[in-house]
């Protein structure tokens, strides 16, 4: 089976879903730039397979947003912690 890999930001997310007891299981295998890969383990259950690829392809998404996010995050809440 061929699955989709969808390029985002500097990662390659490849969403997954597994028939499992009449329900889709998501999950999603994450390609870092370095080439090191990784899996998620289930994200949740679906009735179809679209709806837990989508899932967890906007799972991976935040994910990466919120990585980029973190080290302005810190640093604003430096500047607050000494301004304090």
């Amino acid at each position: 089976m061929q699955y989709a890999e969808i390029a985002y930001e500097n990662v390659v997310l490849i969403p997954l879903a597994a028939y499992d007891d009449g329900l889709y299981a998501a999950m999603l295998i994450v390609r870092e730039v370095d080439g090191l890969q990784r899996a998620t383990g289930v994200l949740g259950h679906f009735p179809c397979p679209v709806d837990a690829r989508k899932f967890a392809l906007a799972y991976g998404m935040a994910e990466i947003d919120q990585r980029q996010h973190s080290p302005h995050q810190r640093i604003m809440q430096q500047t607050f912690d000494q301004a304090a």
